[in-house]
């Protein structure tokens, strides 16, 4: 009886290493999709505004607007996108299988990436209008990622996991920039076949390395058209618990967009900071992002809880955006820093509480709803922090830092505890 005992266990403990293994590995291929995905959307930005303000051609000088409208709209068409593709693909994924979903979209991805680099070769505007436009609804994708490291739950913690997606993606952000900037002397439509390249070694990665999933057996298959009228992630907001989490999401990556889309114009405007600088300080801002990700979200929830660990990121942010009405050339480094640990705080745990405190809802689509959101934010942020810089850039920072303190106390007051 002992020796068979034992045996069990063995067995047992050898599955569970097995398990651990392949988890390990999928979440490898996720965080590939991540890194290739954000350092592509990435790519173009540090090009596109000389492009745009700096040189004529017919790509920049279309019907005669003025080349920061032309610009305001390639880059405010993409997060377009962004908010349609998240909010169907996730609950596509959900349907029809992770894997199938992700390898179709990767490929689309890539497509649309060749398809800017033909209309920056052409010179054409409304065709690079819509390349962008499909790499948007395409990169919604990272929705399909994220739900893919919460399945991975409970064999690999769920908070680990996406504190390393958060981190990955955040390495993206960062390497992005630095290679679009270095690729700049070949030609924008280069930096658009590179984060081609990008995706397609993801689609490898996804390919080969990512096991097979089952869509829902019990859900019956609607065409994918119907997705964007009965299983888009918005349709979870007829659900009054999810409309009020959304809602507080929503002010919060409102607030943290203020401060991601102001602080350049900020530095700008009171100290002068070229491009490099603005290089230099972000480097430092998304390198303690990434720290943080790796080696303390998980410690942080396991000591504060997912609610208590989310508010002191939100008000720990909310405090240092405050700040810039007193920070000087010499404290802004250090504080950067400290912002980027609480970016990775808030980033790390509030997605992981809504997840789990909704566990019961398909994954894909609240993972939709998620990514959605914050594109939103992106948008909203983008038109209301414009009129207020037009006061001195500070005012939107501040406004981003009033809002988290309202979304920091509703979500106190609101949302359960868990552990």
């Amino acid at each position: 009886m002992t020796t068979h005992a034992t045996k069990v266990k063995i067995s047992a403990k050898n599955t569970l290493i097995t398990e651990q293994l392949k988890a390990k590995k999928t979440l490898f291929s996720v965080m590939l999709v991540v890194l290739f995905s954000s350092a592509g959307i990435a790519l173009p930005y540090p090009v596109l505004a000389p492009l745009f303000l700096n040189e004529v051609s017919p790509l920049t000088t279309f019907a005669d607007l003025p080349s920061k409208i032309l610009l305001g709209i390639i880059l405010a068409i993409y997060p377009l996108g962004v908010i349609l593709g998240s909010s169907v693909l996730g609950a596509a994924s959900g349907i029809y299988g992770r894997k199938k979903t992700l390898i179709i979209t990767l490929i689309l991805t890539a497509v649309s990436y060749v398809l800017s680099a033909l209309a920056v070769m052409a010179e054409s505007f409304l065709l690079l209008i819509l390349a962008r436009f499909i790499t948007g609804i395409f990169s919604g994708n990272i929705s399909i990622a994220k739900a893919i490291a919460v399945d991975l739950s409970p064999t690999l913690d769920k908070t680990h996991t996406f504190s390393l997606v958060n981190a990955t993606s955040y390495l993206g952000w960062l390497l992005g920039p630095l290679a679009g900037g270095l690729l700049a002397i070949y030609g924008l439509d280069t930096v658009f076949y590179f984060a081609a390249v990008a995706i397609v070694i993801a689609l490898i990665s996804v390919a080969y390395v990512l096991p097979a999933g089952n869509s829902k057996s019990d859900q019956p298959k609607i065409k994918f058209s119907q997705l964007f009228s009965k299983q888009n992630s918005f349709a979870l907001l007829a659900n009054k618990k999810i409309r009020r989490i959304f809602l507080i999401y929503l002010l919060a990556t409102l607030g943290l967009n203020a401060y991601y889309e102001f602080y350049p114009v900020w530095l700008v405007e009171n100290f002068d900071f070229t491009s490099p600088d603005i290089g230099y300080i972000t480097v430092v801002l998304t390198l303690f992002m990434t720290i943080t990700s790796v080696f303390f979200v998980k410690q942080l929830k396991y000591l504060l809880g997912l609610k208590l660990g989310a508010i002191v990121g939100m008000m720990l942010m909310a405090l240092l955006f405050s700040l810039h009405l007193v920070l000087s050339a010499t404290s802004i480094w250090p504080i950067y820093a400290i912002i980027g640990i609480a970016i990775a705080i808030f980033n790390g745990l509030l997605p992981v509480y809504i997840s789990e405190q909704y566990a019961d809802i398909e994954q894909g689509q609240l993972m939709g709803l998620i990514t959605t959101t914050f594109s939103l934010a992106n948008m909203l942020m983008a038109l209301i922090g414009s009129v207020l810089a037009l006061f001195g850039a500070h005012w939107a920072i501040l406004f981003g830092a009033f809002l988290l303190i309202i979304a920091s106390i509703d979500f106190h007051f609101s949302q359960k505890d868990i552990r």
